[in-house]
């Protein structure tokens, strides 16, 4: 299972993630209170828990920043895990 971590200055949230069209494309959209420029971090979760926060966090992402020019999909680069980095595209 995958979660979401946005922060900013106003504080913090965790949002589950999910794939409802069924095509390996995890979704979640942005909270109110968050927007684009603002900080996100991808995380893979303990499949065998339901609390999103950091003790059941497996993997992450680096600190990354939604982007302001429209691309709404980020590709975790091959065969990276913690800390990955990756690449923000247009789905």
């Amino acid at each position: 299972r995958f979660a979401a971590y946005f922060f900013n200055a106003s504080g913090n949230t965790w949002v589950s993630m999910t794939d409802k069209d069924a095509d390996g494309i995890y979704e979640v959209n942005i909270p109110v209170g968050y927007k684009a420029g603002e900080n996100v971090i991808f995380c893979r979760m303990n499949p065998s828990t339901t609390a999103n926060n950091w003790t059941n966090k497996w993997d992450q992402t680096i600190d990354l920043t939604i982007p302001t020019d429209g691309k709404n999909l980020f590709t975790v680069n091959e065969g990276e895990w913690n800390n990955a980095n990756g690449v923000w595209s247009t789905k």
